[in-house]
């Protein structure tokens, strides 16, 4: 999700926090899922990592996110039919270029095993996708929307090592907003989880785990109050407008 916006008529554009989205037509703020879904706990192993690794952790956790996002840009290349170059990872140095490399080629079986079970159908806006529910008041970024078999599915990259309800009530919330029934979560850790080295976790529609989400929400509203902010800039700068 780009978190800004472009006014080319008035000449400007709109920087505002990950924490919102902005609807592109209404201009109305909507909580991030993944915000939302960040009050549920972890559970006590990595609560306890977090203290026992104090400031480091901090450090660990903000490079994984930084992969996360770095090994999403691949997989939107290729899917956009662009050449994805294991050179273009250099700049993040050798060690994590190589990792990200060995990841996204892991995910390059899943793409093959996936063609070959299904007829694979997807368009160009159905990758990072964002969606909107106006009923509910949250949005998010959907990796893949797609068709197998005609079916209609959304599928989200894991990156993380792990892999649990909060990610089943994210696609759940998602899958909300488009009416899709069936989802999947194609999850790529850094400690492969079999031979393959991915496993695939398919979701299908629950109206519990949607009132879960629900519910998780209300409490997440309950306890935070602030408010969207943003940051307007000139797309134009002359010297002798100054």
């Amino acid at each position: 999700m780009k978190f800004f916006q472009f006014r080319e008529d008035e000449k400007k554009v709109d920087i505002f926090n990950e924490r919102f989205y902005r609807h592109p037509g209404t201009g109305k703020f909507y909580r991030n899922v993944t915000t939302i879904l960040n009050i549920i706990s972890k559970g006590y192993n990595y609560d306890e990592w977090l203290k026992n690794n104090g400031h480091n952790a901090e450090i660990i956790v903000d490079r994984a996110g930084k992969f996360g996002t770095e090994f999403h840009k691949l997989v939107e290349l290729f899917l956009n039919d662009q050449t994805v170059k294991y050179f273009d990872l250099t700049f993040l140095g050798d060690r994590v270029a190589t990792e990200l490399w060995e990841r996204f080629n892991l995910w390059i079986e899943f793409w093959k095993e996936l063609n070959e079970k299904y007829k694979v159908e997807y368009k160009p806006e159905g990758i990072e996708f964002v969606t909107f529910s106006e009923e509910y008041e949250y949005a998010g970024t959907i990796d893949l929307v797609a068709r197998l078999d005609g079916e209609p599915v959304i599928f989200d990259w894991k990156t993380g090592n792990h892999l649990g309800n909060k990610e089943e009530l994210q696609q759940t919330a998602y899958m909300q907003t488009l009416g899709i029934k069936k989802g999947f979560l194609v999850h790529l850790p850094a400690v492969k989880p079999n031979k393959k080295g991915y496993r695939i976790k398919e979701i299908d529609f629950s109206d519990e785990m949607f009132d879960l989400f629900i519910s998780t929400k209300r409490v997440f509203d309950k306890e935070n109050n602030d408010k969207p902010k943003f940051l307007t800039l000139p797309l134009e700068i002359n010297k002798g407008e100054l």
